[in-house]
């Protein structure tokens, strides 16, 4: 398992919206679509939590009132599996997650995709990762 390599993230590491123009199944689906990336980003800081395991949310986006509690448990999973997949353990250590920025989580807006984009580049810069563009994306 990786180990961080400091203590919180100095850099503000963002994932930028979307707004789909024509196709909106193209997600589930595979359909083809025009989609366009959008100016509001999700910004993302982190801070390890010495002998304190797990992930804590700190979301500060101006959301949509309910939508943050509605989706919390997806964004958990999401969370998770980027951790899995990065091969980071936080069961001693772990990690509090800042959540900002100017993009209002709602359907179709591409919220969770640039939530973990922006913690995977948070997570790169805190555990000395190196992540490319394309290994973030």
């Amino acid at each position: 398992m990786r180990r961080a390599v400091v203590e919180r993230t100095e850099k503000n590491h963002i994932g930028f919206g979307k707004i789909i123009l024509f196709g909106e199944h193209f997600v589930v689906h595979g359909a083809e679509a025009l989609v366009a990336g959008i100016d509001e980003y999700t910004s993302c800081r982190l801070e390890l939590t010495k002998g304190q395991p797990g992930i804590c949310v700190v979301d500060g986006r101006p959301a949509v009132p309910g939508y943050i509690v509605e989706k919390a448990e997806e964004q958990r999973l999401a969370h998770r599996l980027v951790f899995r997949h990065l091969n980071i353990d936080t069961s001693v250590d772990g990690v509090r997650i800042h959540l900002g920025g100017p993009l209002v989580p709602t359907s179709g807006i591409g919220a969770s995709a640039s939530d973990v984009v922006s913690l995977s580049r948070a997570l790169s810069e805190m555990y000395g990762l190196d992540l490319t563009e394309d290994e973030v994306n």
